[in-house]
């Protein structure tokens, strides 16, 4: 690969190089390749202080940069190659691994659905793409993109994990029993059991789930999102101190989940903990930017710590943009009455009466009695 980039540079015909930035290029691509990747980095800088239009040699530096783990400098290199090559091949994969190894999934969403777009066949891609959108939550996304590629390769256990899971969080539970018994025909598995703890959790059948759960962390201790899942399972069967347990045993092996940011930040914002609170939403932001529910968990602490205007803008923000959030109402009202404003307080509270009633009369039985 490294030889092929070389000839790529040296065949830039518009571009003189003279003989010394050719011999660095030369030689930081024989760094990279040995694994040098600070002296390959220095190179690399100094050919682009004689040439920095040269896209490829950006990417190269890029790559050894993510290698080093300097990531949101790769990221900087990788977006100034792109801005001068955008169709060089291979960096729009790379800059969406680099935002993905940094928690930014919705970052990693956007580059690489443009891979997908364009290089459908591109396996890496797709069920990077679908484990994207798997974490944001976006399960019907997961299934558009994840079921051709099923087909396409049915023994894939990968793809036929994360659509399962999609397809079972999205309610359709016979489809992805399919794939969780195509699973347990290859043995027993975490993967299986975490698809069948999703299942009897849809199913509100917590305390089976919980068991699923327990059994997958036993067979994989490090498959991602099953400790969050366990943790979830441990809240609704009344063992919050094992499930936040749980919650940062799942941050341990993903510093950026999401839901586990998000239950770590509410639980220590309910403990008045707020400044480690703060920390854990900010993260689960990073993740799903302008996310209501973490929004609003930052708004309650705002309103909690006494700063009530400030509370009152945000809470503004959260109910314009989700009319029907009846928390954030509430919340919204008792920052009205502090700021002496009765008159938009008892707006609120006539709003929060209706969706509570509204809400009230979707219940099974209700018209009954």
């Amino acid at each position: 690969m490294w030889k092929s980039t070389l000839l790529l540079v040296l065949g830039l015909g518009a571009i003189a190089l003279a003989q010394t930035p050719q011999a660095l290029v030369d030689d930081a691509i024989q760094k990279q390749k040995a694994g040098d990747l600070e002296g390959a980095v220095t190179e690399y800088q100094e050919f682009l202080k004689v040439h920095p239009e040269v896209a490829v040699v950006r990417s190269n530096l890029g790559a050894a940069l993510a290698g080093l783990g300097r990531l949101q400098e790769a990221v900087t290199e990788y977006q100034a190659a792109l801005k001068e090559s955008p169709s060089l091949p291979g960096v729009s994969l790379n800059l969406a691994l680099a935002y993905y190894k940094m928690g930014r999934i919705g970052d990693a969403a956007l580059e690489l659905a443009k891979v997908h777009k364009k290089e459908p066949a591109n396996e890496q891609a797709t069920l990077l793409l679908g484990d994207c959108y798997l974490r944001m939550g976006q399960n019907k996304e997961v299934i558009r993109v994840l079921r051709p590629a099923e087909r396409d390769h049915p023994e894939d256990l990968a793809i036929a994990y994360l659509l399962g899971t999609a397809l079972i969080r999205d309610h359709q539970l016979a489809e992805g029993q399919d794939l969780v018994d195509r699973i347990l025909r290859n043995g027993d598995s975490a993967e299986a059991h975490l698809m069948l703890g999703s299942a009897k959790l849809e199913a509100a059948d917590f305390s089976g789930a919980r068991d699923e759960f327990a059994k997958a962390i036993a067979l994989n201790p490090n498959l991602p999102e099953a400790h969050v899942l366990y943790a979830r399972a441990l809240q609704v069967t009344g063992d919050p101190d094992e499930a936040l347990k749980e919650f940062k045993a799942e941050l341990a092996i993903d510093p950026y989940d999401y839901a586990s940011n998000l239950q770590i930040g509410a639980m220590l914002r309910q403990d008045q903990n707020y400044e480690d609170a703060r920390a854990y939403f900010m993260r689960a932001l990073e993740t799903r930017p302008g996310d209501i529910a973490v929004r609003y968990q930052i708004a309650a602490m705002t309103l909690s710590e006494g700063k009530t205007d400030e509370a009152r803008l945000q809470l503004e923000s959260i109910v314009k943009e989700a009319p029907q959030f009846t928390e954030a109402h509430v919340s919204l009202s008792m920052a009205y009455f502090r700021l002496k404003r009765p008159n938009d307080g008892n707006r609120e509270r006539e709003i929060v009466q209706k969706l509570t009633a509204e809400a009230q009369a979707k219940q099974p039985g209700v018209k009954a009695r």
